[in-house]
């Protein structure tokens, strides 16, 4: 997300977004615990999750990052040693 004039315009559009079921870019990061380069990396190869672009804010639908995380669901390997002890 680009520089906000202060933490109570940050804490504002937060908020907004937050009641059109969206998340922030920089909450899309903590989230994704991804640099600012990885996330600009995934909108331009398509890689990342849906996303709106509103000036120079962007902003993720929330059921776009849940498919995202779904995607990158991995599955517990049955056959690694110590299996038959789950």
């Amino acid at each position: 997300m680009d520089k906000l004039n202060s933490p109570e315009e940050a804490a504002r559009v937060r908020t907004l977004a937050d009641r059109l079921d969206f998340i922030t870019e920089d909450d899309f990061r903590l989230l994704a615990n991804a640099t600012p380069a990885t996330v600009l990396s995934w909108r331009r190869t398509g890689k990342g999750p849906a996303y709106v672009r509103l000036g120079r804010r962007y902003f993720y639908p929330a059921e776009a990052v849940k498919k995202f995380m779904d995607s990158a669901i991995r599955e517990r390997n049955a056959g690694f040693k110590g299996a038959s002890l789950l």
